[in-house]
């Protein structure tokens, strides 16, 4: 026993610690809020960086518009007039900028704003914006666009000194929030692409050694494309403080694509964009939607793919770390005020990040136990509906049998998803089943709810109503498609069962009412889905499918 303990006192002399010394695996974890474009803030433990600390991440991605606390003052006097409402309101949201960032370095949490390098005051662009673009867009590759970013650079690291470093955003530019800014994104082109990354690793890891992290999001090519992907980073000198980051999905935050192509390949660091929301298109955790299992080792239908989930990244070296997006991710709602469903998916890939050589069962398990109170048989059964909302969820509106375009059913909103390719190909009676076959699943999500005993009262209440919510939600779902399928084979001149159209579109109607039952009697009901309107969703809002079918039962009575 003597010699253990003296053997354990000279490591801890020699070494400081035999393990503490011993770098992670993945030494950077970060994590993102984005608020949804244009509407209030959301109020979560998740953009508090003292909490953030507590759970081991090591960098807060702040989605504030810091760009837009600028004045450029440092750069030209005055090129924002002074006693304008529009130098006004960027020096008003400067000071909250300090105040989020004063309250990061107490909690000492490092902070890498989400910014849009090229969003600037209007007044700006007023007098400059002709010696900015390049073929009538602004462009990286005129000579004033760099010395705008430059300075742009310089005054927010002088304002916010304590900011670690940034996250660099191109492709989409949102200024909702912004009603004295523009801008879009200024590099398209792998050329621009390496200009703008140079600029900004000397201005940012070079001249002031903090941290960029450029991310490679766009609509299909540096985010996608290897070549491109190579083009563009080709040009660019490693450094310690330069990070790529790359969505884990070689598309937008969808299930259904293949492992991203461009994750381990050329020379430089890399992290991985992980989201609990997926884009909004499963309910934004407003009901279960079980994703660690699958973002970690990969959803069924990735089987024979040879890279499915982030466990088979272990040993690429280039990927350091991850960045999860706990909120956002979306236009709109559900809202709700419980974080349940946030807290286990965020548990499971944080602690993977932190602990890559456990599973996700033994995460799972220590989670339930640990920060639910779960105990004995409820784990297995709280395990049981957590692994059937994952296809439950997914295929309850997606297909095995062919391609659905996701965004149909995006956010909040319930579109007129076009079905006729599923009576052109004759695949209808499986297609319906396999909605009837997700129905089945909810039911028995919603009976597991209801068995499962949690300490937190609050917690099990939640459980349960956003269980029925998501089972309700989903029979809806189902009279969707056959209703959809319904209207596919009277546009293809097809025969319609007007008694069963009758009968879904009464049932639907009771249906809903079923769901604002519960949303009345129940406080913690997360807000409902919308019929009536559709935001980016390619498909108009159901309502007016059902005036269609209303006007063929109707003709044929």
């Amino acid at each position: 026993m003597v010699n253990k303990a003296l053997a354990f006192i000279t490591c801890m002399f020699i070494f400081g610690s035999c393990n503490v010394n011993k770098e992670a695996r993945y030494p950077v974890i970060l994590n993102m809020v984005h608020h949804n474009p244009g509407e209030p803030l959301f109020e979560t433990q998740y953009t508090e960086p003292a909490f953030l600390k507590s759970k081991g991440y090591t960098g807060q991605v702040l989605v504030r518009q810091i760009q837009c606390g600028v004045t450029y003052d440092r750069w030209e006097n005055n090129v924002v007039p002074e006693r304008t409402e529009e130098k006004l309101w960027i020096e008003r949201h400067a000071a909250t900028q300090r105040i989020l960032m004063n309250n990061a370095v107490k909690a000492e949490m490092p902070i890498y704003p989400f910014i849009d390098v090229l969003v600037v005051p209007q007044s700006l662009l007023a007098k400059y914006g002709d010696q900015m673009k390049k073929d009538g867009r602004l462009s990286i590759l005129r000579e004033k666009t760099q010395e705008v970013l430059k300075a742009q650079i310089e005054e927010i690291f002088w304002r916010f000194p304590s900011f670690d470093g940034l996250t660099v955003r191109h492709g989409e530019t949102y200024v909702h929030d912004t009603p004295f800014h523009k801008g879009t994104s200024p590099a398209i082109t792998p050329e621009e692409h390496a200009v703008m990354i140079n600029i900004l690793r000397e201005e940012v890891c070079v001249k002031r050694n903090k941290k960029l992290f450029y991310r490679t999001w766009d609509f299909g090519y540096f985010h996608t494309d290897p070549e491109y992907y190579l083009n563009a980073t080709g040009a660019v000198e490693p450094h310690d403080n330069l990070f790529f980051c790359i969505k884990n999905i070689n598309a937008d935050f969808q299930r259904g694509y293949p492992f991203n192509v461009t994750i381990g390949i050329g020379e430089h660091q890399q992290i991985i964009e992980l989201s609990t929301n997926y884009a909004g298109l499963h309910g934004r955790s407003s009901h279960p939607y079980y994703i660690g299992r699958g973002v970690i080792e990969g959803w069924s239908e990735l089987q024979d793919d040879d890279r499915k989930g982030i466990a088979d990244l272990y040993h690429e070296t280039q990927v350091r770390g991850v960045n999860i997006w706990t909120w956002g991710d979306g236009w709109k709602g559900p809202y709700f005020d419980s974080e349940l469903w946030i807290n286990l998916n965020e548990y499971i890939l944080r602690n993977y990040a932190l602990n890559p050589e456990n599973d996700e069962l033994l995460l799972f398990n220590q989670y339930a136990k640990s920060e639910l109170g779960i105990k004995g048989g409820d784990i297995a059964r709280f395990r049981e509906l957590c692994l059937l909302s994952e296809d439950a969820a997914y295929y309850g509106q997606s297909s095995r049998y062919f391609k659905v375009n996701s965004w149909w059913c995006r956010d909040q909103f319930l579109t007129g998803i076009n079905l006729k390719e599923v009576v052109k190909k004759d695949i209808k009676e499986k297609v319906l089943a396999e909605k009837a076959e997700a129905v089945a699943a909810w039911h028995r999500i919603e009976e597991l709810a209801y068995e499962i005993q949690m300490p937190d009262k609050d917690n099990e209440s939640f459980l349960r109503v956003s269980s029925t919510y998501g089972r309700i939600k989903y029979e809806i779902i189902s009279m969707i498609w056959q209703m959809q399928v319904l209207l596919a084979e009277q546009e293809l001149g097809k025969i319609v069962d007007m008694e069963v159209a009758a009968k879904l579109y009464n049932d639907f109607d009771e249906k809903w009412q079923e769901w604002e039952e519960l949303k009345k009697k129940n406080a913690n009901c997360p807000t409902l889905y919308e019929i009536n309107n559709s935001i980016y969703c390619g498909y108009p809002p159901f309502t007016h499918s059902l005036q269609k079918l209303e006007s063929i039962i109707k003709s044929n009575n």
